[in-house]
């Protein structure tokens, strides 16, 4: 598995260059006129309706709806304002993760989140055909939108750059990690918002439960590109007590078999005096053994990164 990792980064760093450049200008381009055109004719918006997620339409051989409800997102929601507003914040997420991964990869981050969004809308659509006869249910949060793929753009950039502050509302600072746990928190509490209603009006249908896939769909498409690096935007008592206190039973362990030398390194270790910390997830040589550690010569002052992170870092000129 390490070596299938291996060869998939080093695929994505060679051809990094490849792909659609600035891929979140030109969505966000697309949504401010799809809503603009839809201003003029409220009742009836022509090009909604032709680019929105309609799955009766889909099933009549309009295929293209499966990739350009993601133009949809601005007029789909009912605060335009803000929707803006969160339009202009994930262009920024795309722009970083598209100058950190590259083109390519960030194309088919986005595009992943895509596919399995519509691979489980087309599971539920042949779900609520088969019991009801028929190819619409009220889908959770509003339907298939772009709203949880975008969400995965926000995951990923928070495990990138998870101490990152960013200005909320042009206000409030809060890092990346803060906003990403918000808006995890915030699809948990919908999903089980839409479970006890379910249970309350006594809706026990398998497709409107099957419907809780779509807002995790962001969820998976993030761990799959990040497996355990997912870690990274976790509480910090979270992240490193157990491991430290792991480390610290096997120095322990040595330190009776080996006698002084490995007693000292176990004082280092309680210490908390790392030679080595990455700048971008935060691991040392002590909470992680195995990783080797370099220094970056394209950042400013001496910024240290982990093997995981060396190559895949935003060079910090400042």
């Amino acid at each position: 598995m390490q070596k299938l990792k291996s060869k998939v980064n080093r695929f994505f760093f060679q051809h990094r260059d490849k792909g659609i450049r600035n891929l979140m200008l030109y969505i966000g381009i697309g949504n401010i006129a799809v809503y603009i055109l839809t201003l003029f004719n409220p009742t009836n918006p022509l090009f909604f309706n032709l680019l929105c997620f309609d799955y009766e339409k889909l099933f009549s051989g309009e295929v293209w709806r499966l990739f350009s409800y993601v133009f949809c997102y601005l007029t789909d929601s009912s605060r335009p304002v803000l929707t803006l507003i969160s339009l202009f914040f994930y262009y920024w997420i795309g722009a970083t993760l598209e100058q950190y991964w590259g083109r390519l990869r960030f194309n088919i981050y986005y595009l992943c989140g895509i596919v399995l969004t519509d691979l489980v809308a087309i599971l539920i659509i042949i779900v609520v055909h088969a019991q009801f006869g028929f190819y619409s249910i009220p889908m959770f949060a509003g339907g298939v939108s772009a709203n949880y793929v975008n969400m995965s753009l926000l995951l990923a950039v928070a495990t990138i750059l998870p101490d990152e502050f960013v200005q909320l509302w042009f206000v409030l600072p809060v890092k990346m990690k803060w906003l990403a746990w918000l808006d995890v928190g915030l699809t948990v509490y919908g999903i089980l918002d839409w479970t006890l209603k379910l249970i309350r009006f006594r809706m026990l249908y398998f497709s409107l439960f099957l419907a809780l896939l779509i807002p995790l769909v962001a969820i998976v498409n993030y761990l799959i590109f990040f497996g355990k690096n997912a870690a990274v935007i976790l509480p910090d008592f979270i992240r490193y007590r157990p491991k430290r206190k792991s480390w610290e039973r096997k120095v322990a362990k040595k330190s009776i078999q080996s006698g002084t030398g490995a007693v000292r390194h176990a004082g280092n270790v309680k210490s908390g005096n790392a030679r080595f910390r990455c700048t971008v997830c935060g691991r040392t040589e002590l909470t992680h053994p195995k990783l080797e550690f370099r220094y970056c010569s394209k950042c400013a002052g001496y910024r240290c990164y982990c093997e995981e992170h060396i190559q895949n870092h935003v060079h910090i000129t400042e």
